[in-house]
């Protein structure tokens, strides 16, 4: 049966749809109205005034829509994810009273839509008399972990805590601090939690096996975009066997190779690892619309890529969960690595395949890999203005 170019057969339609609702479906998300982006959470604990504060600051971004903005406000969405936030002391839940101010983080220059506020959200109260813990639970529908630091008696505990949908924090004393570390015999005295508590917090190990596979699952598929449009991108430019497998073994290795030295403190992460990444996505793709075959300087963008996308991994909520109480150690730092390992192969086994089925027609580069390429740039080159924003 003979195709005409202006026709697309079923099943390339089909495949097509398929890789379409794949690269897009990384990043685009409902619509919605100002909500809680990121947390950060010190909590004061007085205990010769037997008073407690909790400072929360919370970045709240707006829709896109301003009609669903105005149903919930910056207090609104800060004051719903307060109430996730559940203060207690030896296992009783306190009411504390709350105080809530607004700071804009964004310049007058910058756009509605894309600007930035940061809510201020002070829980306080008294510390009940005769307790001798306290404790902070959060609500299981909490769509995001809690960064916590823990201050007492103006001596700030030696880790912070991260906090998962339907945990309780690590206990802390609220006796008043003698002589030495103050935090000393709290971690002594917090070894046997409360019998509710030590159900469902995280165990002082750290996450098991299985949890660190899935935490570095996580942070390629969950946490941003970038990643998985990486991997397409890559495969845009030919589908080549050899030059697949060369790149994708020299992406994975750079990969693995700046998650081992970021986690062991050999080389930070830097702060702009992202846009990094971004800029990286950009030329990947734009090579692409520019080139049919495999030049010098693809390898080494590549290697670049790499490196960015396993400083990004170490830079995710996953990683920071998985390192909360506890030293990373060898055997998870590996589980984590397979667990990227495995998205990063998901993800190229599923585009590759859906790209080989399409390549054999005549309209491939023109209908499939220009649009995505595009696609794939331009998503990069947003998330670059988005982050210096």
């Amino acid at each position: 049966m003979r195709h005409h170019g202006c026709r697309f057969p079923l099943a390339g339609g089909i495949s097509l749809s398929f890789l379409w609702l794949l690269f897009v479906g990384f990043w685009v998300l409902p619509a919605h109205a100002h909500r809680v982006s990121s947390v950060s959470l010190i909590s004061y604990l007085n205990t010769k005034d037997r008073t407690y504060t909790l400072d929360a600051a919370m970045e709240v971004v707006p829709s896109e829509d301003p009609a669903v903005n105005d149903q919930i406000s910056p207090e609104d969405a800060a004051r719903e994810f307060a109430s996730y936030l559940i203060v207690m002391f030896d296992q009783a839940e306190q009411k504390p009273e709350m105080e809530i101010s607004v700071e804009e983080t964004s310049d007058e220059n910058t756009p509605e839509e894309l600007r930035r506020r940061q809510v201020l959200t002070k829980l306080k109260g008294k510390i009940p008399d005769g307790t001798k813990e306290f404790l902070l639970y959060l609500d299981p529908r909490c769509p995001m972990a809690v960064v916590m630091v823990v201050v007492k008696d103006d001596q700030p505990s030696r880790r912070m805590q991260v906090i998962l949908a339907g945990e309780y924090s690590r206990p802390v004393s609220v006796l008043p601090v003698e002589e030495g570390d103050p935090f000393t015999k709290q971690t002594e005295g917090a070894a046997t939690a409360p019998a509710a508590a030590a159900t469902k917090s995280v165990p002082a190990e750290g996450i098991g096996p299985v949890g660190a596979f899935a935490s570095g699952w996580r942070a390629f598929l969950h946490e941003s975009a970038l990643p998985a449009v990486l991997v397409i991108a890559m495969l845009l430019l030919t589908l080549g066997r050899t030059s697949v497998v060369w790149q994708a073994g020299i992406l994975l290795l750079a990969q693995g190779l700046a998650v081992s030295l970021a986690a062991w403190g050999v080389v930070p992460a830097p702060t702009w690892v992202w846009i990094g990444l971004a800029a990286v996505v950009s030329l990947v793709a734009i090579e692409a619309l520019l080139h049919h075959q495999v030049k010098p300087w693809r390898y080494p963008l590549i290697v670049a890529g790499g490196i960015f996308l396993g400083f990004a991994l170490i830079d995710t909520s996953a990683h920071s969960e998985l390192i909360a109480g506890s030293d990373l150690g060898t055997g998870r730092l590996i589980l984590f690595l397979l667990g990227t390992e495995a998205a990063f192969l998901l993800v190229a086994l599923v585009a590759a395949a859906n790209l080989l089925s399409l390549s054999r027609y005549e309209w491939y580069r023109k209908s499939v890999v220009t649009p995505l390429a595009v696609l794939a740039a331009g998503y990069g080159l947003f998330t670059i203005v988005e982050r210096f924003l």
